[in-house]
């Protein structure tokens, strides 16, 4: 599932110093230009692509650009367990694993059979749904937190895009994840029933899980809106 804003890596309120500053900027400006390649070489693969040529862009995009990219989210559960970040573990570990599911349950297993098939482009509309929202959101996190951890201020239309721009990126982001999940139950079962069963069960657990935490990330959204607007 996308991250929500309230449970993303945040510096503690006096600043992280030294060696975990410098290292935590390095990690956030990393990802941040990692996943603007990701995005922006996409984009540059989409025109010459439409209309019949989606299912070309997933193998010279997915390895290894989306796939290293979307794994270094694995720091990020070592970052909340050691305690370099607030953020609370349990949901960051749920948050990443939805997305090496994706990447590593279904894309890789599976990619080549559900992207660009003969009878549909649902599959290649799914994984470009997955890039975009996946890539706008993290560029916008990673560089909110890069920015900060900079020691400069961050310009008001970035924070603006750091508390708005998931009411569309969210539900772009989980339609697209269900749909490839959806798609693999086919191939799936015909590796195992256990796995099959498996993904249905993530589906059913997708549904209110994205509600849940959609309403979550609305909700936090005014709690810091309206902090900012007492400070200021």
């Amino acid at each position: 599932m996308p991250a929500s804003s309230s449970t993303t890596s945040k510096p503690r309120s006096s600043g992280p110093s030294g060696l975990t500053r410098a290292y935590l900027f390095a990690y956030n400006t990393t990802n941040l230009l990692t996943w603007s390649f990701c995005v922006l070489y996409t984009i540059s693969l989409l025109a010459p692509a439409l209309p019949n040529k989606l299912h070309t862009i997933f193998p010279q995009t997915f390895t290894p650009y989306l796939l290293g990219t979307q794994s270094l989210a694995i720091l990020e559960v070592l970052h909340s367990l050691t305690g370099l970040v607030r953020a609370p573990f349990l949901t960051t570990a749920m948050q990443v694993a939805s997305r090496l599911l994706l990447v590593w349950g279904i894309m890789v297993p599976f990619g080549g059979q559900i992207v660009g098939g003969n009878t549909t482009q649902l599959g290649d509309y799914a994984y470009l749904g997955c890039v975009s929202a996946w890539g706008i959101t993290e560029m916008i996190r990673y560089g909110f937190f890069a920015i900060t951890l900079s020691g400069n201020q961050v310009p008001k239309f970035w924070t603006w895009l750091r508390y708005n721009t998931f009411y569309v990126l969210y539900p772009v982001g989980i339609s697209s994840e269900c749909a490839l999940v959806y798609l693999s139950l086919g191939v799936a079962g015909d590796v195992s029933p256990l796995l099959y069963w498996g993904l249905i069960a993530v589906l059913a657990i997708y549904v209110p899980g994205s509600y849940i935490l959609y309403t979550h990330m609305i909700a936090q959204r005014r709690k810091v809106l309206r902090g900012k607007q007492r400070a200021d």
